[in-house]
């Protein structure tokens, strides 16, 4: 005996009798079927049924960088609480952009999330033809760590304090280069915002990484770097590049002796990367609800807030969708106005 589970049909009339009319009225079944899943979704969640199937999560960047290790440190804690896998996916291209766009196309039914962390902020300034919206197609659920900047010298270069740099580099105008990883980055917007905030001018030298940057400045060919601390440690450490500031409100951990750039006296320079998770516009809010709950809970438990710290991530307190949603909106108004101010333009 053969058992077929029912079908779900629309109720036939005379007006469904024709070819043509068979086929608007199959669409429309088709319509009200699908507004039907939408419908039910939040009562889906209410009732606990998500998740009942694995969860992909898109990093628009390669593999082994900084917010891959922080995404992967977390979904490995997140699989038993939720009880299914998270599968962690590096889909790179177009600064973040590829893997942004397809978060934004995908069902907003909590199982496709986009860990993503400043280039989002800076699409929309930066992007020509982007094909998603940043604030409309995407709901903010979690910022999960920050990780500061600091600006370095050259070992050898005759300044060690901030004020000190910017007299000479208003003494030498026109003559020194600073180094970005590319043109839009946080490296060198964040340079960008420091020559704006001081009235200084240099010249950007773009790199292909952070080493070969770090080199030039070992050397003397360039003479101002903003990069992370975690890529600078070493050469700081070994003495080879002199730290003046720290592009935070405090001091950092790692650099107790060095001051923050706010002590220094430049409050609007400050900058750093962060680490988020974003899901599809319309996905349920119980569903973010209980992500951020869950990576919250886990970003600042010790074991994680110590290998977070480790690799110079500083752990966030804990943080609503609300709240991130806020965060993330202001830092888009921030990098928007470096952009527009500095009129840099992206091929």
């Amino acid at each position: 005996m053969n058992f077929r589970a029912p079908l779900l049909r629309a109720p036939r009339d005379a007006r469904c009798s024709s070819s043509r009319a068979g086929r608007a009225c199959a669409w429309l079944a088709a319509g009200a079927l699908a507004i039907g899943a939408l419908a039910a979704a939040p009562l889906a969640f209410a009732q606990g049924q998500w998740p009942v199937k694995p969860i992909k999560v898109l990093v628009p960047f390669p593999a082994g960088g900084q917010l891959d290790v922080v995404v992967r440190a977390i979904a490995d804690k997140l699989q038993p609480v939720l009880g299914q896998p998270l599968v962690v996916e590096n889909r790179t291209g177009a600064d973040g952009n590829i893997a942004a766009e397809a978060v934004a196309k995908s069902a907003p039914d909590g199982y496709t999330w986009l860990a993503t962390s400043v280039p989002f902020a800076t699409a929309s300034s930066l992007a020509k033809n982007l094909r998603f919206d940043p604030v409309k197609d995407f709901r903010p659920v979690a910022n999960l760590g920050t990780s500061s900047f600091v600006i370095c010298v050259p070992a050898n270069l005759p300044v060690k304090t901030i004020a000190e740099f910017v007299a000479y580099a208003k003494a030498n105008e026109g003559k020194l280069s600073y180094a970005g990883t590319s043109r839009g980055s946080v490296t060198h917007l964040s340079s960008e915002m420091f020559m704006r905030a001081t009235g200084t001018k240099m010249e950007f030298i773009g790199y292909a990484g952070i080493p070969p940057a770090l080199t030039d400045l070992i050397g003397g060919r360039l003479q101002f770097m903003s990069v992370g601390i975690v890529a600078a440690m070493p050469q700081i450490a070994a003495g080879k590049i002199r730290p003046l500031a720290v592009l935070d409100a405090q001091r950092h951990p790692q650099l107790p002796d060095v001051p923050s750039i706010v002590e220094a006296g430049y409050p609007d320079v400050v900058a750093s990367t962060w680490f988020g998770l974003l899901v599809p516009a319309q996905t349920p809010p119980e569903a973010v609800q209980r992500i951020n709950a869950e990576a919250v809970k886990i970003a600042t438990s010790p074991e994680i807030a110590e290998k977070f710290k480790a690799m110079g991530v500083n752990p966030i307190a804990p943080n609503t969708p609300e709240q991130f949603d806020a965060f993330l909106k202001a830092d888009m108004a921030k990098w928007q106005k470096v952009i527009k101010d500095a009129n840099v333009v992206v091929e």
